[in-house]
Order: C-alpha cells, then sequence, then structure tokens
C-alpha cells in the first residue's frame, strides 16, 4: 500500500470552512457528524480535522490520507489509537498508550480494548515490544509506513484485522480538556506519585484523590500518565475513563456545534495527529457513530492478573529477552479468543449469562481451572463444585437453568468448549416437565466429562 502526504489548496474566509462543508455534504449529514463526535476523543479530532483541514486546505501535513471507502470485515471497522508523549520528550515516539476501537454500523454497536505497551510481538522491524514498533518503523521506513507496520503487527498478534490507525501527541488530551472548559470525572482510588516527571529532567508529586474530581488540562493528562506507582492496567482503565469523559463533557457543552470550539480544536490537533483516514472514512464513521448505543459498549484491558477478566499474559524470565521486562500469551488461542468476545462479538458478553461450572469427570481441581479460564475471558461464572449425580459423566454437556434467554452464550460454549445440550431423556409423557425456577441466580449449568480436552 502506497500512501502520499499532500497539502490542500488553502481558502480564505471566516467560518467558510463550515458553510463549505455543509454544502458539500449536506446540513442535515454535517449535523448528524457533529453528533457522532462523542464516539471517542479521536473522533472529535477527526471532525475537527474534517471541517477545517480538509476544506480549507491547511490541514495536517503530517497526515496520511486514504481515499477510499470504509474499510470493514464482517460489518467491522477496527481502528487502532497510539498515544505518544511527542516530540518534545524524550522518547518521544515510544506509545505509552494502545488502543483498539471497534465499529458495527449494523449492529450499532462500539467496543474499546486497551493494551499493555510491553506486550512483546513479531513485526517488520523485528520482533520487540508493542510500544516500541511505531518508533522503529518511523526510524527505518519513515512516518508514510509507521503505522502501516504497526496496523500489520498487531492485526497478526490479536488475529483481527487492523482497518486504520491513529496517533496522537499526549499533549492533545491537555488542550482539549481546556478548551473544553475541564472535565469531571470518578477517581476509583487515590493516586500519590512522587516521580511524575517534571520540566527540568526531575520529578514532581502528582496527587488525585479518590471520589468525583474536576480535572483541568494540566491535571488530566497527568492522570493519563501517570504510572509509576499504579500499574500499567489500571493506567490504560484511566486513559479509556478519561476518552469517556471528553466524550461526555463535549456532548455536553454543545461544544460540536460550536464553529469557533471546533476551529480551535483543529488548531489543536493539527500538529499533533498522524492517521491513515481520510475524509470518506471520516464522514462514513460519522454517520455509523450517530447510530451507536453507549449504553452498550464494552471496555476491557488485557492484562498479566489471572484471577481478573483479560489476564491471559505473564511475565517470562527477563535473560531469555537481553534483561527486558516482557508480556506473552499464556495461551494465544484464548487471548485471541478474548479480543474476539471483546471487539468482534460482544453481544456474547451482554448477555450476561451466569453460570455455574460442574465436575462430572471427577478429574481433581477441572472445574476450577476451567472456571478461571472462563472469567478471563469475561464470563461471569459464579459457582464451581462437583456434579450431582452417582454416574461419570463421559460427554461434557449444558443445561438451561433459569427463564434467561441467552442464545449466544450457548452458541460459544458448543463451539468453543465443544460441549453438547443437555442429553435427551425420555420421561412418563402424562407428567409435565419440570420447570426453571425463576428465583435461581444461574442461568447456565455446565457439566464437564471424561473426555473434556482444554
Amino acid at each position: 500500500m502506497s500512501f502520499k502526504v499532500k497539502k490542500i489548496r488553502e481558502r480564505k474566509g471566516k467560518f467558510a470552512w463550515w458553510h463549505n462543508f455543509e454544502a458539500a455534504i449536506g446540513a442535515r449529514l454535517a449535523r448528524s457528524i457533529l453528533i457522532a463526535v462523542p464516539l471517542s476523543a479521536v473522533c472529535l479530532v477527526g471532525v475537527a480535522m474534517l471541517q477545517q483541514g480538509w476544506l480549507t486546505g491547511d490541514g495536517p501535513k503530517r497526515i496520511i490520507p486514504k481515499f477510499t471507502v470504509l474499510d470493514e470485515t464482517n460489518g467491522h471497522t477496527n481502528i487502532l489509537f497510539l498515544g505518544v508523549a511527542g516530540k518534545n520528550e524524550q522518547g518521544g515516539n515510544l506509545s505509552d498508550s494502545i488502543m483498539i476501537l471497534s465499529i458495527n454500523g449494523a449492529k450499532g454497536t462500539v467496543s474499546l480494548l486497551s493494551l499493555p505497551r510491553d506486550l512483546y510481538v513479531d513485526s517488520e522491524v523485528g520482533s520487540r515490544k508493542i510500544n516500541e514498533i511505531y518508533a522503529a518503523a518511523r526510524f527505518s521506513e519513515g512516518d508514510e509506513r509507521g503505522l502501516e507496520i504497526v496496523e500489520r503487527a498487531l492485526s497478526q498478534f490479536t488475529g483481527i484485522p487492523i482497518h486504520y490507525a491513529a496517533l496522537l501527541d499526549f499533549a492533545v488530551f491537555e488542550q482539549v480538556v481546556d478548551e473544553l472548559g475541564g472535565i469531571k470525572m470518578f477517581v476509583p482510588e487515590d493516586i500519590v506519585d512522587p516521580y511524575y516527571p517534571d520540566d527540568n529532567y526531575g520529578f514532581q508529586t502528582f496527587i488525585v484523590r479518590k471520589g468525583i474530581q474536576e480535572f483541568d488540562g494540566a491535571k488530566a493528562l497527568k492522570y493519563a500518565r501517570s504510572r509509576k506507582t499504579s500499574s500499567d492496567y489500571s493506567r490504560a482503565k484511566r486513559q479509556q475513563d478519561l476518552l469517556f469523559a471528553i466524550k461526555e463533557k463535549a456532548s455536553e457543552s454543545g461544544a460540536l456545534f460550536n464553529p469557533n470550539q471546533l476551529k480551535t480544536l483543529y488548531t489543536t490537533f493539527s500538529d499533533n495527529v498522524v492517521t491513515d483516514l481520510g475524509l470518506p472514512q471520516l464522514i462514513e464513521l460519522g454517520k455509523i457513530a450517530a447510530g451507536v448505543d453507549y449504553d452498550g459498549l464494552v471496555s476491557a484491558v488485557l492484562n498479566d492478573d489471572p484471577t481478573n477478566r483479560g489476564g491471559l499474559l505473564y511475565a517470562p524470565a527477563r535473560e531469555f529477552y537481553n534483561g527486558q521486562f516482557v508480556l506473552l500469551p499464556l495461551n494465544l488461542k484464548d487471548t485471541q479468543k478474548f479480543i474476539e468476545l471483546t471487539l468482534i462479538t460482544p453481544e456474547v458478553l451482554l448477555e450476561n449469562a451466569q453460570i455455574a461450572i460442574l465436575n462430572g469427570s471427577r478429574i481433581s481441581g477441572l472445574a476450577s481451572d476451567v472456571a478461571q479460564r472462563m472469567r478471563r475471558l469475561g464470563f461471569h461464572v459464579l459457582e464451581t463444585g462437583n456434579y450431582d449425580s452417582s454416574d461419570l459423566v463421559f460427554r461434557s454437556f449444558y443445561e438451561k437453568v433459569s427463564n434467561i434467554e441467552t442464545p449466544l452464550t450457548w452458541a460459544f460454549m458448543e463451539e468453543y468448549l465443544d460441549i453438547v445440550p443437555v442429553p435427551v431423556v425420555e420421561t412418563d409423557l402424562e407428567q409435565p416437565p419440570a420447570e426453571a425456577d425463576p428465583g435461581d441466580v444461574i442461568d447456565i449449568n455446565i457439566v464437564l466429562g471424561v473426555t473434556y480436552d482444554q
């Protein structure tokens, strides 16, 4: 794929960009794009570029335009976001934040997954941590191929296609929050970081307390980047929460209908964004985002805590990786399935099936092992134990327990765990079948047999 960076011819006139934009695509569509922008802070970036840069001809010199229809696979468009410290910071091209956003217009779903920067993957610039791929590719191949190389590397690792990417300088968040007049958000735990970098290659102490807090741009940026006294995973979750807070404030404040603010946002983004999303893609994404149900948004963080959802990674011995701390998947099949469930089939998890896993095989610990596996994938396993039967179970099966319908979960279990519905047993036809207990908290029993193979 060949990209070219172009500067579009300048056009003069105060707010001419807005009237030209409406004339070009229609006032109704223009406003629908503005309503759709809260999809994420980066969509805000895109619309500001769309309305100012592409139509006045004074757009970001570093943007990589792609003049094609919106790429998608099975209805999903997957966009990679990379957050970097910026050109004025040490290691400014290293990706401190890595997120994948998946949008499905037909289903009206949107999902967000954060990946840890220490995840070690293969790429065209060698096997390395994912936070280094763009910087290495940019150094050896130039700006234009950097995004393309990191897109392919993460497509290969995740098992899903990455259609587009956007790289943002973290300073964007500070300026956007200030332009919106600050944001309000819930902080789930105290942060006391005495090692937050200052402007003189030293440190300053950053403190924020648990509870509802109001952030200006500087504090929001520190909240997004602080990591010395917390994990990369909690930082990734904070970054997701920050995006949602920006989205909410942009919607509530009316910024998306204010030409002055949009023009200011464009100026903010023009020197701080690299993307292969072009004008046609931004318009199409705006139309799709307008129909998304944000109440069903699914978000997750891939991590190395085996007791938590997404805890599918581990840290190997450092001597095998030149002394580096890196993360690898415990099981690539489960890791890719977790990514698929989060981004491509979130409707399975949104059924919120309550599951019990029972051991009918008499193999010690089997139910606990499978329960942990399913929890990592994001399923609600509430109970484990032994199956109440004097007979040994050979073929694993599942049975409906409550009156709640969870057909997508049933289909997933059949395929992924290779289990079947509960065997049908002939009974006295004059006796009515037993009905599910409406007060039961369990929706599905999974009974593991001798032949179960993880």
